[in-house]
């Protein structure tokens, strides 16, 4: 019986053994990414390698200091959340300019704007982005009218706008960015303030343009120039606008801006995972190139991003998790109100955020 019982178990366990492990989805997207994300890194790797000895060939590289030419500094940053109900999306977007020198905060009145699902759903996103950069440039413009002594005013954000821009949103949309932009850049010349747009997270490819290697990759400039640029280098200045219309004999929405706008890249931290930002100049002020640069650099203690940009951004800030309480108190009020909330039901799959 014992020897029965052994053989048994053995055979057991010999089964167990062979069995075809269950089929397991996330351990195959674990391995479809492995293999696909470290070939092509592997793949493109030497592409990479000659791309960004062509970049250091044919560009200067200049060393930052840790230097501050400037004491009264203002940033601004503007903020945007989009509330799917089931009924239609709505959104709330504001923006904010910071004194970093005296922690002055100045804001416009926030603005809303709802649109029911059966207009044209993915075009509202864009409409928002739209009017919530309007409302930055807008923003900027009040604040220099009636708080004067800023040196250096920092954006959040471009004064260079490619053509993806071109079709966003409403015309009446986009005329309004426009003129935002232009108002600001003629009163930042009139009070003799300086103007720099800082692009935290650029996407674009005007560099890999401006030197003539579009035809060679498709790989965004600062990707290529986190390999090419060591931390506290900035590239030497180049035009956005006439980068284009080397590749494309035209450059559409930039056209619209009036004041010619340069730009360079400047990586700000060692931090391997966080690329270079861009810096957006006018004209009238690229004889402050050095300063902004240093100061930029002196001041990005969090992230690369310069220190003003930083707490403007903290202020303005609309997170999902505020959204989330004020969602909770509209349903107390209209509760309280109406005695049915059914109407503010959440767009499906959307509740959990809204704390529905």
């Amino acid at each position: 019986m014992k020897m029965l019982a052994y053989k048994g178990k053995n055979q057991l366990n010999a089964a167990m053994e062979t069995r075809a492990p269950k089929p397991n989805l996330s351990l195959s997207l674990r391995n479809l990414l492995l293999t696909e994300i470290t070939g092509d890194i592997l793949e493109e790797g030497p592409h990479v390698k000659e791309l960004v000895d062509k970049i250091r060939a044919e560009n200067t590289f200049y060393s930052l200091r840790k230097r501050e030419a400037y004491r009264r500094v203002t940033g601004v940053d503007a903020g945007s959340q989009i509330i799917p109900l089931a009924s239609r999306q709505y959104a709330v977007f504001g923006a904010m300019a910071y004194s970093l020198h005296d922690g002055r905060r100045f804001f416009l009145q926030p603005e809303s704007l709802s649109q029911p699902y059966s207009l044209a759903r993915d075009r509202f996103p864009s409409t928002v982005n739209l009017r919530r950069e309007a409302k930055l440039y807008e923003t900027a413009i009040r604040f220099l009218e009636e708080h004067c002594g800023t040196e250096l005013l920092l954006i959040d954000g471009p004064l260079v706008f490619n053509n993806v821009w071109r079709n966003a949103g409403r015309e009446e949309d986009r005329r309004r960015l426009i003129d935002a932009v232009n108002g600001l850049l003629k009163r930042c010349r009139r009070l003799g303030v300086v103007a720099a747009g800082v692009v935290k997270r650029p996407s674009a490819r005007y560099l890999i343009h401006y030197l003539g290697l579009h035809d060679e990759t498709d790989l965004p400039d600062s990707f290529l120039l986190l390999q090419a640029l060591e931390p506290g280098q900035r590239t030497d200045i180049f035009s956005a606008r006439t980068a284009m219309r080397m590749a494309s004999g035209g450059s559409g929405f930039m056209d619209a801006v009036e004041e010619p706008i340069y730009s360079f890249y400047a990586r700000l931290t060692g931090e391997w995972s966080i690329p270079p930002i861009r810096i957006d100049l006018p004209t009238f002020c690229l004889s402050e190139i050095d300063d902004v640069a240093d100061y930029c650099y002196s001041t990005s203690l969090y992230n690369g991003v310069p220190l003003a940009i930083v707490k403007a951004d903290e202020e303005v800030k609309v997170t999902r998790r505020f959204i989330s309480d004020v969602y909770s108190e509209i349903v107390t009020r209209v509760g309280r109100e109406v005695g049915d909330v059914s109407q503010l039901a959440p767009y499906w799959g959307e509740g959990e955020w809204m704390g529905a």
